[in-house]
């Protein structure tokens, strides 16, 4: 095409992405492009079965782009159903599995002591151990309430429990809390304290002598 038939292309394109088509009448196309339009790119155009002209190439970028946009919108939609469970406590499930290599056993159940490979020094071993840590993931209530009914603790502690590791970041001392259900069970012992109910130690009665009774 030439210079000028470029340029009648461009503006019936533009007007097609901003309108969804281009007009039919030839006075409107030549108003369009401020004056004749070439037959060659009439021909990039195609009548539908609306009675209105479309460039093909054009609408399939539509298509896509609109296709683009929907997904966009669909992962952020889940992104902050994620960050709302998250909020509540509750562990997405993200169908991520994890393998650790085994060493190879012989017959006797031993490792086998002539692998190749050297031994991991301590430091790969500290990393080895930080890594199979699991991540501390706060309790749902529910959770707590059920474990109280094990423990033998009223389930309102359950809240309180919640709403105090809470306000200080799920810390017990200086470091994360890795076990909530052991923090749990020293809430019921400080309870305990406090409410007095542990008894102390019964004093063992001395048996009865039958010289000291005569």
């Amino acid at each position: 095409m030439s210079q000028e038939e470029v340029g009648q292309f461009i503006r019936l394109l533009c007007h097609q992405w901003n309108r969804g088509s281009i007009p039919v009448e030839t006075e409107k196309q030549q108003r369009l492009v401020c004056g004749c339009v070439s037959v060659d790119v009439l021909a990039k155009f195609k009548l539908c079965e609306d009675g209105l002209l479309r460039n093909e190439r054009l609408e399939s970028v539509r298509s896509e782009r609109n296709l683009f946009l929907q997904q966009q919108s669909e992962k952020g939609r889940k992104s902050a159903e994620m960050r709302r469970l998250a909020a509540t406590g509750v562990q997405p499930n993200l169908n991520r599995s994890s393998t650790a290599v085994q060493p190879v056993l012989q017959p006797d159940s031993q490792p086998e002591s002539n692998s190749p490979s050297p031994s991991p020094s301590p430091k790969e071993e500290d990393r080895s151990h930080k890594s199979t840590r699991q991540r501390f993931v706060p309790p749902a209530l529910a959770e707590v309430e059920s474990r109280c009914s094990e423990i033998g603790m009223p389930l309102i502690e359950a809240q309180k429990f919640i709403n105090y590791y809470e306000s200080i970041n799920w810390i017990v001392g200086k470091n994360k809390m890795h076990s909530w259900k052991s923090a749990l069970t020293g809430w019921k012992l400080r309870r305990s304290e406090s409410l007095g109910e542990l008894a102390s130690t019964p004093s063992v009665k001395k048996p009865l002598n039958l010289k000291d009774s005569l």
